[in-house]
């Protein structure tokens, strides 16, 4: 039984983590629109209607397969430090927001290239939406209001955000109105003239000199230097299947590792929820997310082939690393805050599908909104370590390591399954949880999603949700690990968004219960 029914349909399915995204996204289908051009409708109204978890001032990664060419192209739309960052500035902290905090936003050329590469509708329709809810104004979510009221301390700090999240007054409260008139003029002049209103042309010269004056320093060479990355794909064949990972930047490659160990054990054998199979997974995510720590960074700027990590002769040896017992294994820092972060995942009647997460990092990012622009700043600069030594130290012109990860996984060369979501470092492991469900178990889109998830940090503590059987938690327990019971329903293990489609080509859609996240099809 699950708490919603899965979405099914014939002609193309939207999975996002907003009603009104996944609205704009099925409406560019039905209007002969791509895959592309729903998934970018769909994440700019994200990016207007979800400010608490993304922003065109934050980033994005994609995977797309293409029904032309039978392949999977990998989107990293992300951004850099700025060049004139001081790597000393912060100290042994960073601050709790601020301008400083910034990388150079990604997410509006990302966007604007898929429509490029992909779409058929133009890149004005694709961001009409978005336009229309930054100017005519949306109705504030519940989730929305709780999370302005949560993050007030840090919006008061900001003039701009202030107004924005506070124009009565006091915070915006469910229900009522929120318009951003300022980030609805950047859209249009970014509908109107593309990716070069914001990197090189009068937009950009704005933002950077309101940028300078709230004391960042992303400056106009450092916006006309980016461009979206398509590096090539990491991909594994698993149970007759050829998943598809981000490459770095992105973690992705953790997931992917945990698959490559478990795909030589046998995990139907084990009872899907059991304390051996959840002890299994837990332990091999552990010595992925070590080798992560010990070697992931911008591979433009450190030695760093991902796919050193998914060798055969590696990942046996990693296998035969699992313990019998609950490791004790150092993590990178306290990962307990929710990821502000946001997933979807689309097909077209055609077959195309777009697998995309959009984050500003923390909730509202930076906290800061650029003035007479309406962009929220992300605070992705604080994914580095100030440890400059590190394979993921500060370093002006470098990317910091990210969390996002998308997936497709393959049958033949037609795509059987697209999903991904939010999480911060949940990601890798709920997309694990999700994998083996779907793929060994054989499990239903929308059942997959709802299953009781764990989550780990650091240690022996493993976190698991209350609707794990206690007689579960009590083995995993009698494994060594310290079991911390969540609610029955934990937001820190994401907000997953998933799409299957099926041997007859129609499509399964499921959204997550955990968040605010609908699919919907046609």
């Amino acid at each position: 039984m699950t708490t919603r029914p899965t979405v099914r349909a014939a002609n193309g399915l939207v999975a996002s983590g907003h009603h009104l995204a996944t609205s704009a996204g099925l409406a560019a289908l039905r209007g002969g629109g791509s895959a592309a051009d729903a998934a970018v409708a769909a994440a700019a109204v994200c990016a207007v209607v979800m400010p608490h978890r993304t922003s065109i001032g934050g980033d994005m990664f994609a995977l797309a397969y293409d029904t032309t060419s039978r392949d999977v192209t990998a989107y990293n739309g992300s951004g850099a430090a700025p060049h004139r960052l001081d790597p000393d500035a912060f100290g042994t902290a960073y601050p709790a927001q601020g301008a400083s905090l910034a990388t150079v936003p990604g997410l509006i050329a990302g966007l604007v290239d898929l429509v490029a590469d992909l779409g058929r509708l133009g890149l004005d329709r694709a961001l009409a939406p978005a336009i229309a809810y930054a100017e005519n104004g949306f109705p504030v979510s519940d989730v929305l209001a709780e999370a302005i009221v949560g993050e007030g301390e840090r919006l008061t700090r900001d003039k701009e955000a202030s107004q924005l999240f506070g124009p009565r007054g006091r915070w915006a409260r469910a229900g009522e109105m929120l318009q951003q008139p300022d980030l609805a003029a950047t859209l249009r002049a970014i509908a109107r003239d593309g990716a070069d209103a914001f990197y090189r042309g009068e937009l950009g010269d704005r933002f950077a000199t309101a940028v300078g004056s709230i004391g960042g320093v992303i400056d106009r060479a450092d916006l006309s230097a980016h461009r979206t990355d398509r590096p090539k794909p990491l991909s594994i064949d698993y149970r007759g299947l050829r998943v598809f990972g981000q490459p770095p930047v992105s973690q992705g490659h953790i997931l992917l590792e945990e698959l490559a160990i478990v795909e030589g054990l046998d995990l139907r054998s084990l009872e899907w929820g059991s304390a051996e199979l959840v002890h299994l997974m837990v332990e091999t995510k552990k010595l992925a997310f070590a080798d992560r720590d010990a070697h992931a960074g911008d591979p433009a700027r450190v030695d760093f082939d991902a796919r050193r990590l998914l060798d055969a002769e590696f990942v046996a040896s990693r296998r035969r690393a699992v313990n019998a017992k609950a490791s004790e294994r150092s993590e990178a820092g306290s990962l307990m805050t929710p990821a502000d972060t946001t997933y979807l995942a689309v097909v077209d009647r055609d077959g195309n599908a777009i697998s995309l997460i959009e984050s500003v990092f923390s909730a509202f990012g930076a906290a800061t909104v650029v003035p007479g622009t309406g962009i929220l700043l992300n605070n992705r600069l604080t994914g580095f370590s100030l440890d400059q030594r590190a394979p993921n130290g500060l370093a002006p012109g470098k990317r910091p390591v990210h969390t996002l990860n998308t997936v497709i996984a393959l049958e033949g060369s037609m795509p059987r399954f697209v999903f991904g979501t939010p999480g911060r470092h949940a990601q890798v492991q709920t997309n694990f949880q999700l994998a083996v469900g779907l793929i060994d178990f054989g499990m239903d889109v929308q059942q997959a999603i709802e299953e009781p998830r764990w989550y780990h940090e650091a240690g022996r503590t493993l976190k698991m949700e209350r609707r794990y059987p206690e007689a579960v938690r009590r083995a995993v327990a009698a494994k060594g690990h310290e079991v911390e019971v969540l609610g029955d329903w934990a937001e820190i293990t994401g907000g997953a968004q998933a799409i299957a489609i099926e041997t007859n080509g129609s499509f399964a859609g499921g959204a997550d219960p955990r968040r605010e996240g609908q699919a919907a099809g046609y």
